[in-house]
């Protein structure tokens, strides 16, 4: 079943009195792996809409009709249980088949960033897939690292797919409608799903081998907060990069285990994101800091009616309290801030499983979660100081891919040190301070960028902000911070500079300050500090703003 044009919500009254409870979420069967996700309300409600793309709309029939095309196409070809099968695709519906068929044939999916480049070697070296679907618009400049990655061969997907098949290449659909016949495996919970390699912004990612059970379990965990339960009424925005784990997890896992439904943008624009949700009444909306940015900056808020959403979320990065609070000045919804990490699956602090949000926090720790802050010795931290983020779940990486001495240091008796460090209030809240490894050291006082950052940010001029250390031979490190103005103002660093004066400490204030245009981000909207770091370096001998 395709249809194209408008696509009403059930009525309001589908859901539960208490903010957040859908009604008729609970008593549904519970997936254990994700091969089962799709397959049982194909069953139950084959013309259900799945996914929403580019206008179509395609059922859980027709979804699930995909994914049994790709299972024989990955068994056809040789594909085995515990094989790895690197997806690089865009958001589409290739990767929805491609994701849960490698499921269904017991692979492990190896999620991969399409702009990776020089990274890409390296990965595939390290994860060494058996089998790959890679988009046929990315094969011109990615053609060399995977023919180098040993005993790998690769399918096509997309317009163009023909021109390069040959040898290991393969067209993509032509294998699909091959198919052939695969055998029974059913996989275990225990089993390894995905490796997600973390973000790789301070050096060589690493591979977070997560199973069917502890993906799911955060799925569960993220479903069933205070004030954020999900179930098949619900439909999601997903505009955010599925090969990542907030778009994997938050977005695709977390409506298909609830048989709700999603809206897939190819990739985010931001007009047409809310001209979607306001068009398709989507109910939750995945954000992260920069898409905020683009809103308030780019866009009149108050001309789309975003009344259907009562789930909006931010995540992969701290977002600006300025930004955050225009926002919901415009639009009247509030953002539910949240925080985790690649190997905790990812969710493991949200504002939407306590009562309220407090601007700036990242909430208590989500249902199943047990959280501490600890000093460098790993010894609890008193209440209201600062100290690294330890949490303890079921939904924790099994370790990083071929890297004992890595899933060592990471997990200690049990606990996921982060290396990101907060402080809690006296209401269980927590706030983010900074990366332990981003701390910089001035004269032997300690700097959080964050709160550099924040200072500067509440200038009228200032959009971004981000501030690294860079040596100093009298004091160490001394902070240098990089802005971005808002469109029409007009002001100098001096004047940023004595505006941060006033209230932080003179060790504090950015000895530079440097205007630009953009600040360099990864994929998911990451601020990308070492490239930064690597430009403050070599700036730095320069004239400081005073």
């Amino acid at each position: 079943m395709e249809r194209r044009g408008h696509f009403p919500l059930p009525s309001r009254s589908a859901f539960a009195v208490q903010e957040g409870l859908v009604a008729g979420a609970a008593g549904r069967p519970q997936p254990v792996t994700l091969a089962e996700l799709v397959a049982a309300d194909a069953r139950r409600e084959p013309d259900r809409v799945a996914v929403i793309l580019d206008d179509r709309s395609y059922s859980y029939a027709q979804v699930e009709a995909m994914i049994e095309r790709a299972a024989d196409a990955l068994a056809a070809q040789g594909v085995r249980p515990g094989d790895r099968v690197a997806l690089m695709l865009p958001n589409d519906l290739s990767f929805i088949a491609a994701f849960y068929a490698a499921a269904r044939v017991g692979a492990i999916v190896v999620p991969l960033n399409p702009a990776y480049r020089s990274e890409l070697t390296h990965l595939l070296n390290d994860s060494e897939p058996a089998f790959a679907v890679v988009d046929a618009a990315l094969w011109e400049h990615t053609a060399a690292s995977f023919q180098q990655a040993r005993a790998c061969t690769v399918a096509l997907a997309g317009p163009g797919a023909s021109r390069w098949t040959g040898g290991i290449v393969f067209d993509w659909e032509a294998l699909q409608a091959r198919g052939g016949p695969r055998g029974t495996h059913v996989p275990k919970p225990s089993d390894i799903a995905v490796i997600c390699y973390t973000g790789g912004t301070t050096g060589h990612p690493k591979g977070a081998m997560h199973s069917h059970a502890s993906l799911l379990g955060n799925c569960r965990q993220a479903g069933s907060m205070l004030r954020r339960r999900f179930g098949p009424e619900d439909r999601a925005l997903v505009s955010v990069p599925l090969f990542h784990m907030y778009g994997l997890q938050s977005g695709l896992n977390q409506m298909f285990r609830v048989g709700g439904s999603f809206v897939l943008m190819r990739r985010f624009d931001a007009t047409g994101v809310l001209r979607n949700v306001e068009h398709y009444r989507c109910t939750y909306l995945l954000a992260a800091p920069p898409m905020f940015v683009r809103w308030t900056e780019a866009t009149d808020l108050r001309t789309f009616d975003l009344s259907s959403l009562r789930v909006v979320t931010s995540g992969t990065a701290p977002l600006s309290a300025n930004i955050l609070h225009e926002f919901e000045a415009a639009t009247g919804v509030p953002v539910s801030e949240s925080y985790g990490l690649t190997e905790a699956g990812p969710t493991t602090h949200s504002n939407s499983n306590g009562p309220r949000n407090k601007l700036g926090s990242v909430g208590p720790p989500i249902p199943d979660v047990e959280s501490r802050l600890v000093d460098a010795a790993g010894v609890d931290v008193a209440p209201g100081e600062p100290g690294q983020i330890v949490v303890r779940s079921p939904a924790l990486m099994i370790g990083y891919w071929r890297d004992a001495a890595a899933t060592a240091a990471a997990i200690r008796d049990g606990w996921l040190y982060t290396g990101d460090i907060a402080v809690e209030d006296g209401d269980g809240y927590y706030t983010i301070v900074d990366r332990e490894k981003d701390m910089i050291s001035a004269g032997g006082f300690k700097v959080w960028p964050r709160e550099v950052e924040d200072a500067l940010a509440a200038h009228p001029a200032v959009l971004e902000v981000s501030v690294v250390g860079v040596p100093d031979r009298y004091s160490g490190e001394k902070p240098m911070a990089y802005v971005v103005l808002r469109a029409g103002f007009a002001v100098q660093p001096v004047e940023l500079a004595d505006f941060a004066r006033a209230t932080l400490a003179s060790f504090k204030v950015p000895a530079r300050i440097e205007l630009l245009d953009a600040l360099p981000r990864s994929a998911v909207g990451k601020i990308l500090r070492r490239e930064l770091r690597e430009r403050a370096k070599a700036s730095f001998g320069e004239t400081a703003a005073r």
